[in-house]
C-alpha cells in the first residue's frame, strides 16, 4: 500500500500570501477613511451638542457663558475651545496633535450662535458639507 503524504508547496504559500497582501493593501485606506468618517461624526455631533446646551443657558439667563454646566473639553481626538462675549459664542473643535486626526483632510471644526458651521485647515478642495455631512 502506498501513502501519499501531500502538503502545500511553496508556490501555493507564496500566492496566498500574495493575496492577503492585495487585500490589506486595498482594504486598509478604506478601513482608516471610514474610522476617519466615525470620528468627524463624534466631533460633529458632540459640537451640536455643545451649542444646544449653550442656547439652553442663554434662552434662561440672556447671555453665553463659559460657566454653562455641561460644556465638553473635547475627546481623544479633538480638543474644543470656545469664545464668547454676552451675545455671542463660537465653538471650535481643534485636531490633537499626534492624534490618528491629526492630518485629517477635514481640518477643525467651527459652529457659532447662529448655526454657521464651517471647516478650518482643510485640504484643497474639502467643503464645510463634505466634513459636517449636511
Amino acid at each position: 500500500m502506498h501513502r501519499s503524504n501531500r502538503g502545500f508547496t511553496l508556490i501555493e504559500i507564496m500566492i496566498v500570501i500574495a493575496i492577503i497582501g492585495i487585500v490589506i493593501t486595498i482594504g486598509y485606506p478604506s478601513l482608516t477613511e471610514y474610522m476617519k468618517k466615525g470620528r468627524r461624526t463624534e466631533i460633529a455631533g458632540l459640537l451640536s451638542e455643545q451649542a444646544q446646551i449653550l442656547e439652553r443657558y442663554y434662552s434662561k439667563n440672556n447671555v453665553y457663558s463659559n460657566d454653562t454646566p455641561g460644556l465638553s473639553s473635547g475627546n481623544d481626538f479633538y480638543t474644543i475651545s470656545r469664545a464668547f462675549t454676552d451675545q455671542s459664542f463660537i465653538l471650535t473643535a481643534v485636531r490633537r496633535t499626534g492624534s490618528s486626526m491629526a492630518t485629517d483632510k477635514c481640518g477643525d471644526f467651527k459652529i457659532t450662535n447662529t448655526g454657521a458651521r464651517t471647516v478650518e485647515n482643510t485640504a484643497a478642495g474639502v467643503t464645510a458639507k463634505d466634513c459636517w455631512g449636511r
